[in-house]
Formats: C-alpha cells, structure tokens, sequence
C-alpha cells in the first residue's frame, strides 16, 4: 500500500493570522421555525472562539441590504432558516452576486426548506431557484421526513475534511429529510448517506431509500458550499459532539486559506516535510524541542519530545499543530488526506 498525504497549512490565531476570518450566521424563518437560532449562534460562538474566527448574528436579513456588506464575510450560514419570504428582492441580487463573486455558503437542515426550487411539489416553489440549486435540494413536500427523530445509521460516501472525525458507520437520532419528490442536484458531492428508513405510514416507501444527509461543492465563482440535513433539534448545537465536529470542520474546509507546505505564512515559516510515517517540523529555520497533534476539540493525538511526529495511526482529518521553539509556542492547523 501506498499512502499519500497532502497537507494544507491554515491560518489558525493571531500568531499567524493578518486578519480573522468572518462568519454570518443568518436563521430567519417565514416557514416552520425550529426554534435552534440561539443554540445554534452559541455553537459558531464558540468555534469561533477555538478556531479564531467572529460570528456576526442576523434575525432580519438586513445583513443583506448591501452587496459591500456581504462581502465582508468569508461564510454566510443559513442555520433553519425556512419559507419563502425572508429576503427582498434586492437582498436575493445581492446575495446572488456575493456566491458569483466567490462568497461561501453552508446550510443546515430546513435550509433546504428555504425558497423551494419550481421543480419541487407543494405551493409558492420556484421564488428563488438560484439558491435551492445553491443548496443543492429542496425537501420534500409531504411527506417532509421521517415520524419524529428515529436513530438510523449513516455511512461515510467518500473521503471529506467533514466527516474525517466522525464515526463510520455513525448513529443518530435525526428527523430524516426525504428528496425524492422534492429537489435534489446531480452536482452535490454527498459525503453521508442514512440507510433506509421507515415511512410515516410506517411502510418502506421509495423515498424512504438510501439518502445523502451531507454533500459538499466547490462553486464555479471561487467559494464553497457545504450542506447538511441534519440538525433538527436545538440538542444538535449544544450536546451532541459529532454534529459539533461535523460543522466545525465543514466550517474550517470551507473558510481555510490553503498555503504549500513550504510557504510563507503571515508571521513565521513552517516547513513541514514527510518521511515515511513522520512528520518534520522546523519554524523560521529552527528546530522545535517539542511537537504534538491534537484534535479539533483539543484531544492530544501524537506528541514527541522532537520535531518528529508519527502520524501512522492518524484518521484523515483536521489537526491543531503545536510546537515549542526557544520557549515560545507555535500554532498551525493542519488538514491531513490519505488514501491507499
């Protein structure tokens, strides 16, 4: 077997950080309100906090009013929003020109009951279908989902900076969106799919199939989209740790500022080489005394007491690097892909 690692070095503090990245976190409704904007704010709250970036909060969509406004954003979150009629028209252009310019997006759960596209059923379709065929679905009309929020198992699809730290096959209690009868694009790159599910009827219907729950594209404009079905409890953004992970690292893939691994980041020069299963480590040149890889939740992963690290047993994933030089500490995150 062969491995291959490819590694990105990403801004991580302000240690190496010329500017912090920004976020919107936008959850208006004009459709079923999930009541999840509090708990999901003090999710991106928080990993902004670990990971370095601001969140700004937005209820009205006036965040919208401006083209110049948008684009101070890296990521715009549309967290449950639902309905059609939460933006103007001049907010849509708006929003339009931000992802052509090369703004991101990522979506969660009703998103995809956010302005659904024409060929979906149900009444009031078709408002927007700019942003159904950003999203990448628009769910089904009737029925939407699954009765309540039974635990099925989800299978990784392919390999994916999203799903590198969460279990495979991973077990969850979710309110099941079904696609079939609704919008679903060619284009998506699904990294979860949920087995099948029982109907309301509590029949196997053919909507009831193997689904994608998560996908990902990168856009034509530059930017990233990232969308997951997932997350129809409040529950989801404030105690369940794999659905944290699963958009904390949606979140770092999407707003990551990829440089080559012997580049020049802002502030200090990481050069980072592979040998075998080792990593090597030097920082402007020096040789660090210490080394270790933790989690994104700061597990500790692989330490030494040199500027060597295994990394043999490491799942493909995002990791924080710390290093010690000269009794001052270094940060980077890295993102780790292999493959046989």
């Amino acid at each position: 077997m062969r491995l291959i690692l490819r590694m990105l070095l990403v801004v991580l503090s302000q240690l190496s950080l010329g500017q912090t990245a920004k976020v919107l976190h936008y959850s208006e409704t004009s459709g079923f309100d999930h009541q999840t904007r509090s708990a999901s704010l003090a999710m991106f709250q928080s990993m902004g906090v670990t990971n370095n970036f601001q969140v700004d909060d937005d209820q009205t969509g006036d965040a919208f009013n401006s083209l110049s406004n948008l684009e101070q954003y890296d990521l715009v979150v549309f967290s449950n929003t639902s309905g059609d009629a939460i933006l103007n028209a001049t907010q849509r252009a708006n929003f339009e020109a931000y992802i052509n310019n090369g703004g991101s997006f990522l979506g969660i759960h009703a998103a995809s009951d956010t302005y659904r596209h024409s060929t979906a059923n149900g009444s009031n379709t078709g408002t927007w279908d700019f942003y159904a065929e950003l999203v990448g679905a628009s769910v089904q009309q009737s029925p939407n989902h699954v009765s309540g929020t039974p635990q099925y198992s989800m299978n990784h699809l392919i390999p994916h900076a999203s799903t590198a730290n969460l279990p495979d096959p991973w077990v969850k209690n979710e309110e099941y969106y079904y696609w079939e009868n609704g919008f679903f694009g060619p284009q998506n790159n699904a990294v979860l799919e949920v087995e099948e599910t029982i109907g309301p009827n509590n029949l196997v219907n053919s909507y009831d199939a193997s689904r994608p729950m998560s996908w990902y594209r990168e856009l034509s404009g530059g930017g990233k989209m990232f969308y997951t079905a997932l997350g129809h409890a409040a529950s989801n953004f404030s105690s369940d740790p794999n659905f944290i992970q699963h958009i904390s690292d949606a979140v770092i893939w999407i707003v990551a500022i990829p440089t080559g691994i012997n580049e020049t980041p802002t502030d200090h020069i990481f050069t980072i080489e592979r040998v075998g299963y080792q990593l090597i480590i030097s920082i402007d040149g020096g040789i660090p005394e210490r080394t270790a890889l933790y989690t994104i939740l700061g597990q500790e992963c692989t330490t030494a007491h040199s500027n060597s690290l295994n990394i043999e047993d490491l799942p493909e994933g995002v990791y924080l690097l710390k290093a010690l030089l000269k009794d001052q500490f270094y940060f980077r995150k890295v993102y780790i892909t292999s493959s046989n």
